[in-house]
């Protein structure tokens, strides 16, 4: 049976290819992320970063085993999402796993 959600969520792993000295390290976490209407989603654009943040601040609905410098984990917050997608290689990874996600792509496709 198809089931029909008034506002859908899912949760996903995002793994970001985070900067470090002479190359990248995988870093992960998981989204719970709010499905959008196409219509809502191509609404925004993803070349402008006023709206891909607008953009995330509707889809994220919470992050996952987010921790400070020192391993600590954070508790999920407003103010810990917008650290995270201040982040270029965060934001990437999101809007990444997000469509990836909608479109059934396994990841590394």
């Amino acid at each position: 049976m198809f089931k029909l959600a008034a506002e859908p969520t899912f949760r996903h792993k995002v793994t970001a290819k985070v900067p470090v000295d002479g190359g990248f390290e995988d870093q992960s976490f998981a989204a719970t992320f709010r499905a959008i209407g196409m219509d809502e989603a191509e609404s925004f654009d993803m070349m402008d970063a006023t709206s891909v943040k607008a953009f995330l601040e509707r889809i994220i609905v919470e992050l996952h085993d987010i921790g400070d410098v020192e391993g600590k984990a954070l508790e999920y917050s407003d103010k810990v999402r917008d650290q995270v997608t201040r982040l270029p290689w965060a934001r990437k990874a999101i809007v990444k796993a997000y469509f990836a996600a909608l479109n059934g792509a396994k990841e590394g496709n």
